[in-house]
């Protein structure tokens, strides 16, 4: 089930803790704790796509496909270590395993019906990569009601992805000939591994579960700026035209915080 990031919002709007009433006490108040939550992440849209891809079947055979990749639903991890040194702003920094997985798409555009063609195009057509990439950054959180047992904030963070496989690479399957299977480069890329720079703006909610613990609700918007295709190559096999394209990844986590030092609460 896909996660919708404007729901979320609505259920972190009603958790809101309602105005401190004159009389109560004042719970504790986290100022240094460290971070592990996991979640989904979602959105992204297209990353790349070609409409007249030339396919070189026989020296004086050419067909033609559309060729894209889409961003896919991925898992995420966050740990992040936070300290606030007052009530309301505090510095953080954190380790993100942010999903960025694709899915590639096929269609044949123009064909002469030869069945490398259709192999090649089937082949790559739903084919998942996992694009392994982990985000490193820094930033400040901004909390309100710091001293109530369960309180909002906002958090703003820029830093790097590394990213492990190529966004540009996109291979498929036909039948070689001796009969068995054998591997088509549709777009080579010779470096698979890239930096790329991300930021990251958030907002949920905290609850204080114990003297040592809290929970923790988020949905955050990871912004990255990632290579794609730009247009086709002449024939299957080569390095394609590239650019870099700015793109939007929303995330909903939940996760678990430890205290490790607080400033004691006032008890009426």
């Amino acid at each position: 089930m896909k996660l919708r990031p404007l729901s979320l919002l609505a259920i972190m709007l009603l958790a809101l803790p309602a105005p401190r009433l004159q009389g109560q006490g004042r719970a504790d108040q986290a100022r240094l704790m460290f971070s592990l939550a996991a979640g989904w992440t979602t959105g992204g849209g297209t990353l790349w796509s070609v409409g007249k891809q030339p396919l070189a079947v026989m020296a004086s055979e050419v067909d033609t496909l559309t060729i894209g990749r889409d961003f896919r639903d991925n898992f995420n991890l966050v740990f992040s270590g936070t300290y606030f040194p007052g009530d309301h702003l505090g510095f953080t920094a954190e380790v993100q395993l942010l999903g960025l997985g694709t899915v590639d798409a096929c269609s044949i555009r123009s064909t002469q019906g030869a069945a490398f063609t259709s192999e090649a195009c089937s082949s790559i057509q739903g084919s998942e990569r996992s694009s392994s990439s982990t985000a490193i950054a820094v930033g400040v959180m901004y909390r309100v009601a710091s001293h109530s047992v369960i309180h909002p904030y906002l958090r703003a963070t820029g830093g790097m992805v590394i990213v492990q496989e190529s966004f540009l690479k996109t291979t498929g399957t036909v039948t070689g000939t001796t009969g068995g299977a054998a591997d088509l480069i549709l777009y080579d890329d010779d470096d698979a591994v890239s930096i790329s720079p991300y930021i990251g703006l958030g907002a949920g909610v905290v609850a204080a579960t114990g003297r040592g613990f809290q929970l923790r609700f988020e949905v955050r918007d990871n912004w990255v700026n990632v290579p794609a295709v730009s247009g086709p190559t002449s024939r299957q096999g080569f390095v394609p035209p590239s650019e870099r394209v700015g793109k939007h990844r929303l995330t909903a986590t939940i996760g678990f915080d430890v205290v490790l030092e607080r400033k004691r609460g006032r008890r009426y």
